[in-house]
């Protein structure tokens, strides 16, 4: 492989990584203000603060995507070791990146699910004949739960096959550097 070659690959992971980050930013530029609009739309204290937790979840994912998982530029004219070493930093702080994926990704959201989804447990509660369906009304709080923890755990699981992904590539430079 050759410098420009390898200068090439970087650049294309450099886009790789720039088009999700903006993916994500742009869900978060929508995400947001429909949780706005939530804060106001329900009467429930528990459902405001569940809307509330989220936008903070949302605002702290977005600042850790940003400072953390920012695409950085390909210096122009490196030579090939220089070049090498870029993109294996680079591949590697992203890999980092998706191996944390619990801490800056999906735990800062859990607090407000969990809290908008006890205020509709609490709202259908307090509907007439409530004490009748009780059971499951619980029993559907348990499988969202539930679902809601698939969902996290998928998630995970992605990013770690992502992560993965990313280290034989990393594997790949170290053999391609031994060699030359």
């Amino acid at each position: 492989m050759s410098a420009a070659e390898l200068h090439l690959k970087a650049q294309k992971f450099e886009k790789r990584v720039s088009r999700r980050n903006l993916r994500e930013y742009v869900a978060g530029a929508i995400v947001i203000p429909l949780l706005g609009f939530g804060i106001w739309l329900y009467p429930s204290i528990l459902m405001r603060t569940g809307h509330v937790l989220l936008i903070a979840g949302t605002l702290f994912v977005l600042w850790a995507l940003h400072t953390r998982g920012a695409a950085r530029t390909v210096p122009a004219g490196l030579e090939f070791c220089s070049s090498l070493e870029f993109h294996r930093k680079e591949l590697q702080r992203q890999r980092d990146l998706l191996r944390g994926i619990w801490w800056w990704y999906l735990l800062p959201l859990v607090p407000g699910w969990f809290v908008l989804k006890l205020g509709i447990l609490e709202g259908e509660l307090r509907e007439p004949n409530a004490s009748a369906h009780v059971g499951a009304i619980v029993i559907k709080f348990g499988v969202f739960m539930v679902i809601t923890a698939l969902f996290l755990v998928g998630i995970w699981w992605l990013n770690q096959r992502g992560a993965n992904k990313l280290q034989r590539q990393i594997d790949a430079l170290d053999a391609l550097e031994k060699e030359s």
